[in-house]
């Protein structure tokens, strides 16, 4: 290739473009967040999103990268995604010796009239164990806060130690059957009913299970649990304690890898756990992914922005906008539903520090992505919030084939593999360490 004085200008700019990519805009905002981080104190971060944040491979790459370098003060908030049969974490798991009824927000259900911090909900009729494990030796907690309805007030709940895992003690069965429409029965009705999954129902009835008809006749899978109660014989009690409010506060004389719990009496809602260290430095970084979610979604539950508010977070980040894509939605509204959930987690701390990320880019919408994002840039500015472009910063149109490519991204044109999140991720901590290290946009 000849280097022209024309050429080199033309790689100028793009070094320009590429640079202006990596960076965030407007992160004076952002400030008292990276001021907090250098006090050597606690410092909690709040990440919601959509499906790229449901699975946790891009927020489990930040957390470490956050945790290794100012402390681990707790693994943070999470959910029973076992327990309510959906994708989640890795480096925790969930068990329970009995089928609870289980949404999230994006379900149309008439069941729980709210949902909570996680924007998920399990509800119970009976007592179940519920158990969460957590893999790794450093997410040991010595407190966490249950998120739970507010009617469960006074309530009582036991708190185990445990000899054996409870997954040893269940068998995971499953039959088939026929189920016959109910009047206004919702397609996640049925599946919640049956401790099954959406996919699964699917593949058994095609898409016109979507929108059941009262009266016709579906065929459905239950999937239910051989529970073997000597699991009891293997467990220590170690507290009874009331539930308090909406949020209960639970403390360990020592540091624990499992959380075991059981309701004294039938019936349970809850809607989130977070788990916590007693230190007085370091990280906690929650995060509240919701497959299929839009910023319209998290207004949905009011529950949930003010189970949320009281973590008190140093910053809130978001990563919305897919689906907004996949969807009708003008520009008003989309712009409204932003402004609203900023404003109502401002409610609480004025000056709260607010984020907003791009989308990545995708396939089947990669012409309406881009407009997308030019709504989000506007809201960041109109909002006082900071704006981070990742769908430049990974390469923007056309960059889902080429993760595809190099098997980083999945064959259904939206969603990446864990070395493509974690790819992201990297870019986003790349930016966040421009603001560490004194770097201006």
């Amino acid at each position: 290739m000849k280097i022209t004085r024309k050429s080199i200008s033309f790689l100028f700019v793009l070094f320009l473009i590429n640079g202006h990519a990596q960076e965030i805009e407007n992160s004076d905002v952002l400030k008292p967040f990276t001021e907090k981080l250098k006090q050597n104190t606690v410092s909690t971060i709040l990440f919601m999103g959509d499906s790229h944040i449901q699975a946790d491979w891009l927020t489990s790459y930040l957390r470490k990268k956050f945790q290794d370098r100012y402390g681990n003060a707790g693994r943070g908030l999470v959910f029973p995604y076992n327990v309510a049969n959906t994708n989640g974490a890795e480096d925790f798991e969930s068990a329970s010796n009995q089928a609870w009824e289980t949404f999230r927000l994006v379900h149309e259900q008439k069941l729980f009239p709210e949902m909570g911090a996680s924007g998920f909900v399990i509800g119970s009729k009976e007592n179940p164990f519920l158990e969460i494990t957590f893999k790794n030796p450093e997410d040991r907690f010595d407190r966490l806060f249950i998120y739970h309805d507010k009617n469960m007030d006074g309530q009582e709940f036991s708190v185990y130690t445990e000899q054996q895992p409870l997954k040893n003690f269940i068998i995971k069965k499953t039959e088939q059957l026929s189920h016959t429409a109910a009047e206004g029965e919702t397609f996640h009705e049925m599946v919640s009913k049956y401790n099954n999954t959406t996919t699964r129902f699917r593949q058994l009835n095609g898409d016109k299970i979507l929108n059941p008809v009262a009266g016709n006749v579906y065929k459905v899978e239950r999937n239910y649990f051989d529970y073997n109660p000597d699991f009891e014989h293997y467990i220590t009690l170690i507290r009874k304690q009331k539930f308090t409010g909406f949020k209960t506060e639970v403390d360990f004389a020592q540091p624990q890898n499992v959380f075991l719990m059981r309701t004294n009496l039938p019936g349970g809602i809850f809607y989130g756990f977070q788990f916590l260290k007693n230190t007085d430095r370091g990280v906690v970084f929650n995060t509240v992914g919701v497959n299929g979610a839009t910023y319209g979604d998290f207004l949905k539950y009011p529950l949930q922005v003010q189970q949320l508010k009281t973590i008190a977070p140093d910053i809130l980040i978001i990563a919305l906008g897919t689906n907004e894509a996949f969807a009708p939605i003008e520009k008003e509204e989309f712009q409204n539903n932003i402004a609203t959930l900023i404003q109502k987690f401002r409610e609480a701390a004025p000056g709260l520090p607010v984020l907003l990320i791009s989308p990545p880019d995708n396939m089947p919408k990669q012409n309406r992505v881009p407009e997308i994002i030019s709504w989000l840039r506007e809201s960041a500015a109109a909002n006082k919030a900071a704006f981070f472009n990742l769908y430049t910063a990974s390469g923007g149109k056309g960059s889902f084939r080429k993760a595809q490519l190099k098997k980083q991204a999945s064959g259904d044109g939206v969603h990446y593999v864990k070395p493509g999140y974690e790819n992201q991720a990297e870019l986003i901590w790349k930016a966040f360490s421009k603001l560490f290290t004194g770097g201006r946009n």
